[in-house]
Order: C-alpha cells, then structure tokens, then sequence
C-alpha cells in the first residue's frame, strides 16, 4: 500500500515536471503541419492537415497552446492510470437547465511530431477504413465515421466543416483541381455515403 502510494507520487510528480518544462506550443501554419505529416504513413496527410486545422482553429487552441493536442484527442482511464501525461480542461455545460463545469481529460503531447505518431497510431488501429483510404482525402474524411470503437463525430456537420476547410486549404498545399479529381475516385469506388456526396459536390460547386 505503502510503495503503491509513493510511485503515484512519483509519477505525479514526473507529469508536473512536464508540464513545467514545457515550452508553450507555437502556433504552426497549414504548409508546416503538412510537411510535418507527410512524414508519418499510415494517414493521409492532406485530410491530417485538414482534420487539425478544424480541430485547433488552425493550431492557435488551449489544445495545441498548451498540450501539442491537434485532433481533440482524450484521455481514457487506461491512457492517464498508466501514468502518460494528460491536461485537464473545464468547460461550461448546461445540464437539466443548470449551468455546472464538465471536466475533460486530454492527451499532453512533447512536440508536434509525438502527437502524430500517436494520432497515426489512432487512425490504424481505430479508423481502419481512413487508414485504407491515405491516397484519398475524401475516403479519409468518411473513414472517420466507420470507427472500431464509434465516429470520430456523429454530426455530419463535423464532415461539412472538413469539406469547407479542405477546399480553402488546397490552394495553399495542392494542385488546382485536385479535390475534383480525389472527389470523382471517392465516388467511383463507393468510398463515400450518399448524404457525404451531397456535402461535398455544395462545397465543390
């Protein structure tokens, strides 16, 4: 009882220490992000880029500020009883019409490349019809909603804003013409549902 205590101490202490030597995250732009995950296989650097840019209001949020966070990725119990590092964050929510704080567990990253690793890892171990889709922003996008464990979002509005923010990111990272292209494969190979298609061909026109 006595050593259980005295470890959790230590590991307590250790996840302090990272925080307090942490150096506050810059906030990157698109075209570093993306040459950054072109690096790690398994995902789609493209959507990735995309994903994070929506997720952190392009990599400015308390998230990505103050833990590498690009995706909103939590926390379970599994990953903070094992003593990986984790940021709590407190948010208002209205429940039963009374205001109270919800409290959040998210994964604490060192660096922008160990938040990928982990986020590859997410995207092959949990969203294996994303993983299948690396050659194709849109496949990936839909992949996120045929997870092991659930969708990435249920709303479909989550899609929508991917779609918008991919089309506003591929002046800046791809040639011309190539979401049109990546578009004409997703729907010539099923990678996408019906109401994903009409999502994308509003935001394409």
């Amino acid at each position: 009882m006595f050593l259980n205590i005295i470890i959790r101490i230590f590991l307590g202490a250790a996840i302090c220490g990272a925080f307090l030597f942490a150096q506050p995250a810059h906030a990157m732009d698109a075209k570093e992000f993306y040459e950054l995950a072109r690096n790690y296989p398994g995902i789609n650097a493209f959507a990735a880029t995309v994903q994070s840019a929506v997720e952190t209001g392009h990599w400015k949020s308390y998230l990505w500020v103050n833990a590498y966070n690009g995706a909103g990725i939590k926390a379970p119990a599994s990953w903070r009883s094992s003593g990986r590092p984790y940021i709590r964050v407190s948010s208002p929510e209205r429940v039963g019409g009374k205001d109270t704080m919800r409290e959040s567990y998210f994964r604490f990253y060192s660096s922008p490349e160990e938040f990928l690793e982990d986020y590859r890892l997410k995207i092959v171990q949990d969203y294996p019809r994303s993983a299948a889709s690396a050659d194709n922003m849109w496949g990936y996008f839909a992949g996120l909603y045929h997870g092991r464990l659930g969708s990435w979002a249920t709303d479909h509005k989550y899609f929508e804003k991917l779609a918008k923010k991919a089309m506003q990111l591929e002046a800046v990272l791809l040639p011309p013409g190539h979401l049109k292209k990546a578009f004409e494969y997703a729907k010539k190979y099923k990678l996408l549902e019906q109401w994903q298609v009409k999502i994308i061909e509003a935001v394409i026109k």
